[in-house]
């Protein structure tokens, strides 16, 4: 075998392997992506969830705005009640 051949095929080889190289980081960099996407994709849901979780605790406070509101007007009518009571008991002999 000549050094003209040995070279050529020295040659060949190594342009194979930069060719085998470049294909395993198109792989990876493809598979990177994918994970990115995921990833992405992982983190809107959680975005999703984390809204609708928001929105039941607004929700809840709400509710309990109102019930403090109702509770206040009840004790508020059983306070007129108990002057109303006393009156009532004064007056009698």
């Amino acid at each position: 075998m000549s050094i003209k051949d040995s070279a050529l095929r020295f040659a060949s080889s190594l342009e194979t392997e930069l060719i085998q190289i470049r294909a395993d980081q198109m792989e990876a960099a493809e598979a990177l992506t994918v994970r990115i996407n995921g990833v992405a994709g992982n983190l809107k849901e959680m975005g999703a969830k984390v809204q609708a979780l928001h929105e039941e605790v607004q929700g809840v406070k709400a509710s309990q705005t109102q019930i403090h509101q109702e509770v206040q007007g009840v004790k508020a009518s059983q306070a007129q009640m108990l002057e109303i009571l006393i009156d009532i008991q004064r007056r009698l002999p």
